[in-house]
């Protein structure tokens, strides 16, 4: 026990040390993309004879993962697999990210979590672990699908806060005159990332001549939103029946306005009892934590035996069941 404790202990200190290797690169490349923005603007522009040595490394790492890329491209498997990564490619990064490039960069982390439990065991047993080297392969492999789910999830966020300023953009030009090709540019130009991403995709779909409800109906699959849904459902409507595009727009605004608003008074009726959930769950491991200071030897027993085992997981299992009772009972229906 006190082995495998030293092991994972020590991977994690590896596994610090490479984040912040690779931190304190990416802040490099950051720093020098922003000296050759700024140089414009100098009287004496920075000089740049040689890369320095984040960019020689990442354009390393981009020529490794293009030689690992081949490989992989080679398996019909892992080729259709990749494509559910096209929704995490940026519009400005079409061209020079492959949805297989994802797939690649988990064989690499996997890689890398391989080596690092090799050297963990180096140093703190004396025999290899395949346990170990399986347990810490399919960490490594599903890392980036987690991270990219986290930051999927976070970018339909930002989409969901800032459609409703797309469909005030695009009023104002059908009030202005101006085609559904023009306000969904002018949109592209107005909006943020990620929403403004997914309007350039939507004008280069109608620039190609696909319609207005088509359109829409992609970006609503793309995104899954309800908002979006219901956008895509009143253009197909009016596409069918035809109608005014303004009076449909303002319609739409006044929707999600509306929706908009309602979401902030339940996110503010909601807020105490969260507080309550949160304050009522840390109590049971304050109380715990108070009686390990005051007696760090009071639960030794229950690590001593099979039955203080039982106890544990009885303990646990009754903690998830207060926990799901709390939230359900505490819950504000919307």
């Amino acid at each position: 026990m006190i082995i495998m404790e030293t092991m994972f202990i020590l991977q994690g200190i590896l596994l610090v040390i490479l984040l912040i290797i690779i931190i304190i690169l990416f802040r490099n490349v950051l720093g020098d993309k922003k000296a050759a923005r700024i140089k414009y603007y100098s009287l004496e522009p920075i000089k740049r004879e040689e890369l320095s040595f984040s960019d020689k490394f990442v354009s390393g790492y981009i020529s490794f993962v293009g030689r690992f890329r081949k490989i992989v491209k080679k398996s019909n498997y892992f080729t259709k697999r990749s494509k559910k990564y096209e929704r995490y490619i940026k519009y400005k990064d079409r061209d020079r990210i492959q949805t297989v490039d994802f797939i690649t960069n988990k064989f690499i982390i996997s890689i890398v979590f391989i080596i690092l439990t090799t050297i963990s065991q180096i140093f703190t047993t004396n025999y290899f672990s395949l346990f170990g080297y399986i347990i810490n392969y399919f960490i490594g492999y599903y890392l980036l699908d987690i991270l990219l789910f986290l930051n999927y999830k976070r970018k339909t966020r930002n989409i969901e806060n800032d459609l409703l300023r797309a469909i005030i953009i695009m009023n104002n030009c059908f009030k202005a005159g101006k085609s559904t090709l023009q306000a969904l540019q002018t949109a592209s130009a107005e909006l943020p990332y990620p929403l403004g991403d997914e309007f350039k995709k939507m004008y280069l779909d109608m620039k190609y001549g696909l319609s207005v409800d088509t359109v829409f109906e992609r970006f609503a699959r793309r995104v899954k939103l309800q908002e979006a849904v219901y956008v895509s459902s009143s253009l197909t409507v009016l596409n069918k029946t035809g109608g005014n595009i303004v009076e449909v727009f303002s319609s739409i605004e006044r929707t999600l306005f509306d929706k908009k608003k309602l979401k902030e008074e339940m996110k503010n009726i909601s807020s105490a009892p969260k507080i309550v959930v949160i304050i009522l769950s840390i109590v049971p491991v304050l109380f715990i934590g108070v009686v390990y200071l005051l007696n760090p030897t009071y639960f030794n027993p229950l690590f001593s035996s099979t039955l203080g085992y039982i106890i544990i997981a009885i303990i646990v299992i009754m903690f998830i069941i207060y926990l799901i009772t709390l939230l359900r009972t505490l819950k504000v229906d919307e």
